[in-house]
């Protein structure tokens, strides 16, 4: 898929990758893009994140977020803030039969999401976002993007 090598038939991808077009139902139910779904059979989480979007984890994953917020002091201010934001507004989500997952009523609002939404991958993990605040991101991002990645060393 993409520009990069497809592995053996059967085998999931290692990182998420891609943006996709995508409506929730009246229900608040969302589509994993086919191409991640494997990513998510032992369930997904869902939560706020950076930037008024939503992230969804593979469990394996958010199971490895939480054990590094463990190794860190619980009166660390930012550890705090941290929980309350993220692990506070998480939601366990498992896909239906067509690769749906529900988004509950708060996270739908804390992201704006009223009916069409990207989704877009995020290496570890998965974001979704209202589309007019994806194309802000974006034009927010883009004319410095090659400085940045200079900065880092990419």
């Amino acid at each position: 898929m993409g520009n990069r090598p497809q592995e053996a038939e059967g085998s999931v991808e290692r990182h998420f990758a891609g943006e996709f077009a995508h409506s929730l139902d009246e229900k608040g139910r969302l589509a994993i893009p086919a191409k991640f779904r494997g990513r998510f059979k032992e369930g997904a989480v869902v939560t706020r994140w950076i930037g008024e979007c939503l992230a969804v984890f593979p469990t394996s994953e958010w199971d490895a977020i939480n054990a590094d917020i463990a190794k860190r002091p619980r009166t660390d201010p930012t550890v705090q803030q941290f929980v309350h934001f993220v692990v506070g507004g998480a939601h366990e989500a498992e896909p239906d039969g067509q690769g749906r997952i529900v988004i509950p009523a708060h996270l739908r609002q804390h992201a704006g999401l009223a009916g069409e939404a990207v989704v877009i991958g995020a290496s570890r993990h998965v974001e979704v976002w209202e589309p007019g605040r994806w194309r802000a991101r974006l034009a927010e991002v883009g004319p410095a993007i090659g400085e940045k990645l200079a900065g880092l060393g990419i």
